[in-house]
């Protein structure tokens, strides 16, 4: 009896120490600074061309430089981190491999411009062009890490559109993960549903004084529209100092603004917190 009870009580202390280390193993992603992932990087392309209706041929190409996560920590796999870099950063479904995704990349910025398959004439393709004739396509897409600490890390992604070598289009998009908990980051992550509207004041009152405007009117006059029923962008990512929310083009001002940014540190922020924000642990 005594002996049973001896070995119960090993395999209790074993497995409380188990949890501890997990623990700490966990929390030191969150904790000591170090980077919260290891990535690598690789490149695609791909290209394509036809003929046009006047004799001319059109090219099209694309091309992807990719860094993504490899490794958590030291030497943790990033099999789940993998997946969600796929669906969300990639834009892929979660049944295709992180390859595939990556592959799929130049797969996807080609088909804007398929226009052998006829849905397109080349007629629109003139259409759509400052030129007379376009007879180059190309769009490139960068895809890296910016904020990679405290078992938080955000990747940009800028997709950038060419046309006669011409850049017609760049956009910034931003995605962030709990390397801790292997999640996706949203701003239900963030704030409080009760705090959003506060949140949206923030940015307003942000987005009048980086432009020294005093009000609505100015901010139109600059090329803003719509200020007054400012959202809190899904399209953020951290820093040292606070939060910053990246509009697209035409979402909040008119596309010669180009992508406003908005940045709110976080002791402003820190009212509007939900439990368990991961901006505590970043602040």
């Amino acid at each position: 009896m005594m002996r049973t009870h001896l070995v119960s009580l090993f395999i209790l202390l074993s497995f409380m120490m188990l949890s501890i280390s997990c623990g700490r193993n966990a929390n030191k992603y969150a904790d000591d600074g170090k980077p919260a992932v290891t990535t690598k990087k690789t490149q695609h392309q791909s290209n394509s061309s036809f003929m046009m209706s006047n004799g001319e041929r059109c090219t099209i190409t694309a091309d992807a430089t990719i860094e993504y996560p490899v490794k958590i920590g030291e030497n943790q796999p990033a099999d789940t981190l993998q997946r969600l870099f796929a669906v969300y950063v990639l834009e892929s479904g979660d049944t295709l491999s992180l390859a595939d995704a990556m592959s799929q990349v130049v797969v996807n910025s080609m088909h804007q411009y398929d226009f052998m398959d006829g849905s397109v004439s080349d007629e629109d393709i003139d259409a759509e062009s400052d030129d007379l004739t376009t007879l180059k396509y190309a769009t490139s897409t960068r895809i890296s890490p910016i904020y990679n600490k405290h078992g938080v890390v955000t990747f940009e992604r800028v997709d950038v559109v060419k046309k006669n070598d011409k850049v017609t289009s760049v956009t910034h998009r931003y995605y962030s993960f709990d390397v801790v908990n292997q999640t996706f980051i949203d701003v239900n992550n963030l704030f409080r549903d009760d705090a959003v509207a506060d949140v949206c004041q923030l940015l307003k009152q942000q987005l009048l004084a980086q432009n020294n405007a005093s009000g609505n009117e100015q901010l139109n006059d600059l090329g803003y529209f719509n200020v007054e029923n400012i959202t809190v962008s899904h399209n953020f990512f951290f820093d040292d100092n606070g939060v910053t929310w990246s509009y697209l083009p035409n979402e909040l001002a008119v596309e010669a603004v180009g992508e406003p940014k908005i940045t709110i540190p976080y002791g402003d922020l820190k009212p509007s917190l939900c439990e368990n924000s991961i901006i505590d642990r970043l602040n």
